[in-house]
């Protein structure tokens, strides 16, 4: 028991490097923006179309990363998945042309679903039962670090010996770090010995709905509004967050500040929303974030005085959801099919990730403001919160579905 203990927190250390070298790069994306459109002399508007083709691609491909990881395992799921990572910064170290990197980005935003975020759900979902949050919020919180970390480096470097070298410099870590660790120590318990059940028995078959049951159940549909809502006040307000600041009188520098400041606080969110999970249910936990986030982006409407900022760093800063909503999917559809699950609903998050930006960028051109974008983004992280307060524990919707499927028998059987 001890020897299983040990073993499932080197997987946790294993894939917070993970997620510290894959995502760090994609974090420090921003390094790499102006010096790439000045060396091709491409518009912004260009580059930006480019890059967006990354979290499409990783969008539109997790229902089918999902489905794959229950089929063959996560391990040499992740494997492929960082080893398209590194090849894909290779690729765009020597890339001179715009089709040659939207096809580069296509295959990174692929490689990130498969390496990263699905995968590490289910793996920490499978070993840990107690301490599971806690866990998730470890692993997790390389996101953020990844991203303040190697944003540093990559600067350092892209200064120095531009943006090639840069791109090259992030593969090589994934080469030498990520995939041998994944090859060595990535492991799953034994069939018999997986936990992603809440009470789930030796040797017994994962509890859970079937893909089909989950489209057909109540909360799966109130999770997805909740996702593509809250994705796309959160990732609205973070692309635009520099300009709204900028735009109300702060130094470009100083809003820059604000930025990285965020990154250390989600740090410290992914370790507390993780241990709140613990007490709480991922259920309970995720309608709190949602409020949080609701009460974080309200704080901007007075942007204007500092201390409004500072509360906007703290209380939107400790936001984390991405690692909790595991735990809330197999609270309420189970694990029997979590994977596939997981990746459906990271294409309605995909949707968010996507309008969230533009539909700020199009209220400010309209308006010459941002207030209406703040706005309409509380409203959606409310909408978000009741949506996951209304959600059902498995017990419930396994009853309402077995209750739908038993009426329309008793109707045949009367006639």
């Amino acid at each position: 028991m001890e020897e299983q203990g040990k073993q499932r927190w080197t997987v946790v250390a294993v894939l917070f490097a993970t997620m510290f070298l894959i995502w760090g790069p994609v974090n420090a994306g921003g390094v790499f923006f102006l010096p790439v459109v000045k060396h091709f002399g491409w518009s912004r508007a260009l580059f930006s179309l480019l890059v967006a083709t990354a979290p499409l691609a990783a969008g539109f491909s997790s229902p089918a990363i999902g489905s794959l990881m229950d089929r063959y395992g996560e391990r040499r799921i992740m494997i492929a998945g960082a080893t398209m990572v590194a090849l894909s910064y290779l690729a765009l170290s020597r890339a001179d042309s715009a089709a040659a990197f939207l096809v580069t980005f296509v295959v990174l935003g692929v490689g990130i679903t498969a390496s990263t975020i699905i995968p590490a759900a289910l793996v920490i979902t499978s070993w840990f039962r107690e301490q599971r949050g806690l866990a998730l919020g470890i692993a997790f919180a390389g996101i953020p670090l990844g991203g303040t970390g190697i944003t540093i480096l990559a600067s350092h470097i892209v200064q120095r010996s531009g943006f090639r070298a840069g791109y090259f410099a992030m593969a090589i870590p994934i080469l030498l770090v990520v995939i041998p660790l994944l090859a060595l120590f990535m492991r799953t318990p034994p069939e018999g010995q997986k936990t992603r059940g809440a009470g789930a028995a030796t040797g017994a078959a994962l509890p859970g709905l079937e893909v089909g049951e989950a489209l057909r159940s109540r909360s799966f549909w109130l999770i997805a509004i909740a996702e593509v809502f809250f994705a796309t006040a959160a990732v609205g307000l973070r692309v635009h967050l520099v300009p709204f600041l900028t735009g109300v009188g702060y130094s470009p520098t100083l809003a820059a500040e604000v930025l990285g400041a965020m990154f250390v606080f989600s740090a410290i969110g992914s370790f507390a929303t993780g241990a709140l999970a613990d007490r709480l249910g991922g259920r309970a936990t995720l309608w709190r974030v949602f409020f949080a986030g609701a009460a974080g982006i309200a704080a901007l409407l007075g942007a204007s005085h500092l201390i409004a900022v500072a509360a906007f760093i703290v209380i939107f800063g400790l936001v984390r959801e991405t690692h909790v909503l595991p735990i809330a999917v197999t609270e309420s559809l189970g694990a029997k099919r979590l994977g596939t699950l997981l990746g459906l609903l990271a294409l309605f998050t995909t949707f968010g990730f996507a309008a969230g930006p533009v539909i700020a960028g199009r209220i400010f051109d309209r308006t010459g403001s941002y207030t209406g974008a703040l706005l309409l983004f509380i409203a959606l992280a409310i909408v978000s919160m009741l949506a996951m307060r209304a959600t059902l524990p498995l017990a419930e919707e396994t009853a309402r579905i077995d209750a739908g499927e038993a009426a329309p028998a008793e109707q045949v059987t009367l006639r």
